[in-house]
């Protein structure tokens, strides 16, 4: 159902426009067309060959439908000519034949069927969209009635059906190969990314969205003030909104929402955001733990409540979240004298219920208008035996101060005479032992080949190589000593990147001595080693460490599985997420609470089709994804928009409260509320040395790729301008300038 191939940029935003909209069914492209600007044309049209000056074009198509195509290019903004349609000459159909004829205002065509079925004749003008979807209408029953009186003359020639032809499996090979845009511009030798596939909208979507989230998000925060609704007191009905969770999503939503139209409650174990890609930084003391942190309060000071502690349940259809507030023993151990034994507050305590709870005051219930689930995933590590107990892991900031204890520790831990070639005088043998155990004691493993797994390779060989330095090194006598090693399960590290980035990562690691181990698996983790095995191979190693990182995946937390087991079967995603829809709501088990749950960040499955690669799949689990659909919830709860409804729209507005907000959505043409869509601006990636990769997008489509020290500056902007306040800002540069003129603290408190 196709004939050749179009490597035009605006066909798929033709294909939108059109097929979805109006339900008129088309099919991926063929007859290619290559971009041209014609100035002599005021009004966009399909021009003649290159090497033929005529009028009229005569193309054989193997199916009309394709037209849907060519007219739909006609209507670009740009001007288009065709390119040599011999390269497709093998491979087109004798079944139709047509002839297009074409001017700067009108295109029509000519056709005839096979046995002379139908002719008709169409001269279309082309001045606005109503006559296009008129033009298509005719286009699309014509062939439809094509297509049945031939099927009814094959059917009448012979009694049983035709078998394909090798022309026709050659053909559909050929289509196959060409079958999407990227690969058309390939088969034309072509780059197949331009700048002018950036979805111009989009990006002008998301400054004004900005810009609306300016004065946004200080409502409610300068004496209750609403400066786009012109009150200085905050709505009194204003609906409950708990959010869970202090994460990217969470701390996007807290930061842009409005606090006038908003009582917002936070419920998380911990009271900051932490800016998770440095902690691989901090791990090892190139920043501090506080620099890249941002109390929840701080956030937005005008938020109703912080409550310290997890929600363990929820009842969906009257609005309550039962939650299991953290023990103070878990907090500090203050008020008990057990500070200096006390847990982590992270770790999650044995959930209590009325019956069993010693302490009944643990447990409260919250009725909310809205739950927003932000509450982030946990590592993975369980998959693999003894991982969870003896690795470490890098997702918060606790996870980072307990790793850069233990770095010191083992440095310390390997210092220690007992392990030294000098304590054991004349004793070969006991020497060997002695320097095989003091290897093993730094020797670390990181397991995972992702962003997490390889900055923390980089950033901890930039540790070792400054302690060990000499003439003043700290460490000198373990420069022979430490080895960082980098397992992966799969062929190449950081497969988010492009093939070139992805090779000069593992070369930039390796040439720094960092031992990388591509496609394998963790079979066990024990206290001090790991055993590794090769995929594919029955052939494993056995290899003694003395510290190993976990960064190789995320599963569900508790509250997660809670929650799926209260939603219909359709809300389970792969991993354990929950599906959404572009508004961000999860299925619900009733109606009337359907829209009062908003599942943002890592827990949320929401699957996204791209430019190039019509293949819908889940977005992936990043701080950008969900950075930005918390945004998008909060900008929809301040919008006030109906979100039982599908689209959400804007309620009835009341003669008593004007909004200069609503005035603002009317004439952007909001009324009904946009789907979310993920801005990809690319992956940035430290691999030490004072390099980094980068690879900048502005959504599919790539601007740039670059690696090296002048990355590393650009990476250090980046993350720079991307902290969460001024003062975050400013801390971050004063650390480096410390890290720079001082080194590395390398003090163990």
């Amino acid at each position: 159902s196709v004939c050749a191939v179009m490597s035009c940029q605006a066909i798929p935003t033709c294909q939108r426009r059109f097929s979805k909209r109006d339900g008129i069914k088309t099919h991926a492209v063929t007859v290619g067309l290559v971009r041209q600007t014609d100035k002599s044309h005021s009004t966009p049209y399909i021009a003649e060959p290159s090497y033929k000056k005529k009028a009229w074009n005569t193309i054989n198509m193997t199916n009309l439908p394709t037209l849907l195509w060519i007219v739909a290019a006609a209507v670009s903004w740009n001007g288009w000519r065709m390119f040599p349609y011999h390269a497709c000459e093998g491979f087109i159909s004798k079944r139709y034949d047509m002839t297009i004829r074409h001017t700067s205002t009108k295109l029509s065509y000519e056709w005839s069927g096979k046995n002379n079925y139908l002719e008709q004749l169409a001269t279309v003008p082309l001045n606005d969209e109503g006559d296009l979807q008129n033009y298509l209408s005719v286009v699309s029953d014509t062939v439809e009635h094509l297509q049945s009186q031939e099927k009814l003359s094959n059917e009448a020639d012979n009694d049983e059906p035709q078998e394909a032809s090798d022309d026709d499996s050659e053909l559909q090979r050929y289509l196959n190969m060409v079958s999407n845009e990227v690969q058309v511009k390939k088969f034309l030798g072509e780059n197949p990314y331009s700048l002018t596939d950036i979805d111009i909208r989009m990006i002008m979507g998301r400054l004004l969205d900005t810009l609306e989230d300016s004065t946004q998000k200080r409502n409610g925060k300068l004496k209750g003030q609403a400066k786009l609704k012109g009150k200085k007191e905050p709505l009194p009905n204003r609906p409950t909104v708990i959010v869970l969770g202090t994460g990217w999503a969470a701390h996007a939503f807290i930061k842009a929402a409005s606090t006038y139209d908003l009582r917002i409650v936070v419920v998380s174990p911990v009271n900051h955001f932490v800016f998770t890609p440095m902690l691989a930084s901090a791990a090892v003391g190139t920043i501090e733990y506080r620099s890249m942190t941002e109390p929840i309060r701080v956030t937005n000071p005008f938020i109703d409540n912080y409550v310290e502690g997890r929600a363990v349940s929820v009842d969906i259809p009257n609005k309550v979240l039962t939650v299991q507030l953290s023990s103070l023993a878990t907090v500090t151990g203050a008020f008990k004298g057990v500070a200096a034994n006390a847990p982590c507050r992270l770790e999650l305590e044995p959930v209590i219920n009325e019956e069993t709870a010693e302490d009944a005051r643990k447990l409260i219930e919250l009725t909310y208008d809205y739950l927003v689930c932000a509450v982030g995933t946990s590592v993975r590590s369980k998959i693999v035996p003894g991982a969870k107990d003896h690795c470490f892991n890098l997702k918060t900031s606790q996870d980072s101060k307990r790793l850069r204890t233990a770095i010191g520790e083992a440095l310390e831990y390997a210092s220690r005479p007992d392990v030294s070639d000098e304590y054991y005088p004349g004793n070969l043998q006991q020497q060997k032992v002695a320097t095989a155990e003091r290897k093993r004691r730094v020797r670390f493993a990181i397991v995972g080949g992702g962003p997490t797994g390889v900055e923390l390779a980089g950033e901890m060989n930039d540790f070792f190589s400054e302690i060990t330095a000499k003439p003043d090194g700290a460490y000198q006598h373990l420069a022979d000593d430490i080895e960082v090693i980098l397992v992966h399960g799969g062929s190449e590290l950081l497969p988010a990147m492009d093939k070139e980035l992805r090779q000069r990562a593992l070369d930039a690691l390796t040439a720094q001595g960092i031992r990388v181990i591509l496609k394998t698996r963790l079979k066990e983790v024990g206290r001090d080693y790991i055993r590794i095995g090769e995929k594919g191979s029955d052939i494993e190693e056995t290899i003694p460490v003395g510290l190993t990182v976990w960064a190789a995946g995320n599963a569900p937390v508790p509250f997660v599985t809670e929650l799926l087991s209260k939603l219909p079967e359709s809300a389970a995603g792969p991993g354990g997420r929950i599906n959404v829809d572009r508004w961000l709501r999860c299925p619900t088990p009733t109606p009337e609470s359907f829209g009062s749950i908003l599942v943002l960040g890592d827990v949320a499955c929401l699957e996204a089709d791209g430019k190039y690669d019509p293949e819908k799949r889940p977005l992936p689990q990043t701080a950008q994804v969900a950075g930005q659909q918390g945004a998008f919830a909060a900008r929809m709860l301040n919008r006030r928009y109906d979100l039982r409804q599908t689209p959400p729209v804007l309620p009835n507005i009341q003669d008593d409260e004007p909004s200069l907000l609503r005035s603002w959505i009317l004439a952007r043409g909001l009324e009904k509320a946009p789907e979310f869509n993920f801005l990809n601006l690319g992956y940035l990636a430290y691999v030490g040395g004072g390099e980094a990769l980068n690879q900048v997008k502005l959504g599919d489509v790539p601007i740039f790729n670059y690696s090296g020290k002048v990355a590393f500056a650009l990476w250090r902007t980046v993350y720079l301008a991307k902290q969460a306040a001024t003062r975050n800002q400013a801390l971050i540069v004063f650390d480096w300038l410390r890290t720079e003129l001082f080194g590395r603290d390398i003090t163990r408190l």
